[in-house]
């Protein structure tokens, strides 16, 4: 039985329902309170067993085709309405006397929005899920640094970090463009056993970060570094993702 106060607020960020500093706090938490962190281990080990549990099927052409149009359409759905959101205050006063420059600056107010925590994740989670069903995971094979980093120069205007583990058992196989919030992302694959890590890397813009999420069955981290965003996305155990999340932001470059 666990004896830490904290540990429905550990539940509640295990599901993702925490967000922003108080995600930071509860992972400080975790990091010192030997009772959460086996309450972790406890909840990884029932998604696990779970996960066996459920027999795996190989998706047909057409069912892949339906689920990344579907995708697609929530993507186009998400977006829409974030617009509509926030642009209601905007065209009241664009309307009310300032005309064509008012609308242009109405414009381009709202495409600097930066995504709600909510839609961000929502967002990462349709590009993983996406690339996984159509195949287009990777677009670089490698698992040497030397062979990934340079294959994003001159398409995307920064510069990931590219670092592979093998020893703790997350193996770099290569890696792919993508968007996260309409703009490019540089995203990093890693096997690790029968499961795919996707790394997303993208330019900074003042967007607020989730923390940890779970969407579809499939849990994503997120952090800031300088001038760079990341998210790293999975449905392997929590803490597995947990420990490859450490290994990223600790191995300099």
């Amino acid at each position: 039985m666990m004896a830490c106060a904290e540990t429905l607020r550990t539940q509640a960020f295990l599901d993702g329902e925490v967000a922003g500093d108080e995600a930071d706090a509860v992972e400080r938490h975790i990091a010192g309170c030997a009772d959460c962190q086996a309450f972790c281990t406890d909840v990884a080990s029932l998604s696990d067993a779970i996960a066996r549990s459920v027999p795996k099927h190989q998706a047909s052409a057409d069912l892949r085709r339906r689920v990344t149009s579907a995708l697609d359409a929530e993507d186009a759905e998400m977006r829409a309405a974030a617009r509509r959101r926030e642009g209601r205050g905007f065209w009241r006063g664009a309307f009310s006397g300032v005309g064509v420059s008012g609308i242009a600056a109405a414009l381009a107010v709202m495409v600097m929005q930066p995504p709600s925590p909510a839609g961000l994740a929502d967002q990462v989670t349709n590009a993983h899920t996406r690339a996984l069903m159509d195949g287009g995971m990777i677009q670089v094979v490698s698992s040497d640094h030397h062979t990934v980093k340079p294959w994003f120069a001159g398409k995307i205007a920064i510069s990931p970090p590219v670092r592979d583990f093998p020893a703790e058992g997350f193996k770099l196989a290569g890696g792919r463009l993508d968007k996260v919030a309409g703009a490019p992302a540089a995203v990093l694959v890693y096997d690790h056993g029968r499961h795919k890590i996707g790394l997303f890397v993208w330019a900074d813009r003042g967007a607020t970060l989730p923390g940890m999420t779970v969407r579809h069955g499939y849990r994503a981290i997120y952090w800031k570094s300088g001038d760079l965003d990341f998210a790293a996305i999975s449905d392997t155990a929590a803490s597995e993702l947990v420990n490859f999340v450490k290994l990223v932001r600790a191995e300099p470059e």
